[in-house]
């Protein structure tokens, strides 16, 4: 048994204020001389991005959709462990899941992990019916341990005294924190929540503005207390050993393309590329240089729509990595990375040239073209994974990929959940590049970085191999 003081701070929406007031809980905690673990819940990136700023440690990913329950706990337990508190961030409303039972929803994760949650009410426009909202949160699951409320914009003070008394009667649960409400002009958004951490340049002080908000108006010894008297968490047998090093991977260059339009990854994912003994280099697809001497390029997400421009005008970048992949290099490409292989980028009926390693084009629209959890099966023999695997993992994207010869693609998912590339196909790809609208997780998915690795080490002796011929 494993004692870990843990909180889970949720909501009953999105956009009431959750990942502000979790960045400056955890802030705060860390100037008090608390080594704080951060999670999220969910398939995100930028919230777990700014956590972890805020932690100034990784933050890591929780989500049973992506992996098993029991590789969640321990994944959760080994990280967990090496600090003093762990703080996990929920998404959308507590009770939101794929069902009208709450699959994968912060509720079940909190059970699973039998964490408090402290619950965010976003107070505009309300009293009373404040305390409705959390008697009903509380009954209608009363196996999730809800115990304790924060008020979020909240008007003034005889507004808060009425929220305040209407909750403790009606609920039995205290209000531990109480924030009025706050200018969002230091804290810009894009789509669902905030701007990415590559794109703010005042990162650090909005996460002590956030710090301050929170020492300020929140209860941090009553939050730890709370923290505190989590039950232990039962650990053996869930952790495996770490992977051993393999000596055909050792010293492999594995590229990640991390700038501020390339740079969702998670953790895991780069650990894992690691976890046999290859070296990531991290390389940037904005500066006019070719691409350096790798034996593997991974391209995350993120947003090569605002940087358009400058990828389109970057052609000694773009003809050195569409060369690389003519000659073997094994590129894996998720969401913004397959926009960048694409032969261009549509955005307002402009056309913008990208890399051009497959034969498609990708338009920017207003409005999500796939968004939530997706499942492919593999149907197609590929560089990367075996006919017949399930891969499960989540799509955000605005953007839809078009061709003018669809019948010339090669495609290697069939999507049984989601949308993809085409609605049914997904998983496009050319010599040793695969593009994909499909963002995986490595805990899920445990022969991906192998799969990656070891077209690495093929590539790297056959490149090898020509240099002794020369």
């Amino acid at each position: 048994m494993q004692k870990i003081p843990r909180l889970m701070v949720a909501a009953l929406r999105g956009g009431a204020g959750k990942t502000l007031l979790t960045i400056g809980i955890t802030a705060a905690l860390r100037r008090r001389g608390l080594s704080v673990a951060a999670f999220k819940k969910g398939p995100d990136y930028i919230d777990a991005g700014w956590l972890g700023k805020a932690a100034q440690s990784e933050c890591y990913n929780l989500d049973s959709y992506l992996f098993d329950k029991e590789t969640l706990t321990a994944s959760f337990i080994s990280r967990a462990t090496r600090h003093d508190i762990a703080m996990i961030e929920g998404n959308r409303g507590l009770f939101d899941g794929v069902s009208a039972s709450g699959e994968y929803s912060s509720a079940e994760l909190a059970k699973i992990l039998a964490t408090p949650v402290v619950l965010i009410i976003d107070a505009s426009k309300m009293t009373r019916t404040a305390a409705a909202l959390v008697l009903g949160c509380k009954l209608l699951d009363p196996d999730c341990s809800l115990r304790a409320v924060i008020l979020n914009r909240v008007a003034g003070s005889r507004h808060e005294k009425t929220l305040r008394d209407s909750i403790e009667n009606y609920c039995s649960i205290p209000v531990i924190g109480s924030v009025n409400k706050m200018s969002m002009d230091n804290f810009p958004q894009r789509h669902l929540g905030l701007l990415p951490l590559f794109e703010h340049s005042g990162a650090n002080t909005l996460i002590e503005e956030a710090a301050n908000v929170a020492e300020s108006h929140i209860n941090l010894d009553a939050l730890l207390e709370l923290a505190n008297s989590a039950a232990p968490l039962h650990f053996a047998g869930l952790i495996k050993p770490e992977r051993e090093t393999d000596p055909d991977h050792v010293d492999l260059r594995i590229g990640v393309l991390r700038d501020s339009a390339f740079q969702f990854y998670y953790p895991e994912n780069l650990e894992a590329l690691e976890a046999t003994g290859a070296r990531l280099q991290e390389i940037t697809a904005l500066e006019a240089q070719p691409i350096p001497d790798l034996d593997a390029l991974y391209i995350g997400g993120g947003f090569p729509e605002t940087h358009a421009e400058r990828l389109a005008q970057n052609t000694v970048f773009k003809e050195s990595l569409y060369n690389a992949v003519n000659s073997g290099l094994p590129v894996y490409a998720e969401c913004g990375g397959l926009m960048y292989l694409a032969k261009e980028l549509i955005i307002d009926n402009s056309a913008y040239p990208m890399v051009g390693v497959f034969d498609v084009a990708t338009v920017l629209e207003r409005k999500p073209q796939g968004h939530g959890y997706m499942t492919v099966q593999v149907i197609a023999p590929n560089p990367f994974f075996p006919l017949g695997t399930v891969l499960s993992g989540h799509e955000f994207h605005y953007s839809y990929i078009c061709s003018e010869t669809p019948e010339a693609n090669s495609y290697a998912f069939k999507v049984t959940r989601g949308h993809g590339i085409t609605g049914s196909l997904d998983g496009i790809f050319k010599n040793n590049a695969l593009g994909t609208y499909l963002h995986l997780h490595a805990l899920g998915a445990p022969d991906w970085a192998r799969s990656i690795l070891n077209l690495a080490f093929n590539y790297h002796q056959i490149r090898m191999g020509k240099k002794k011929g020369q």
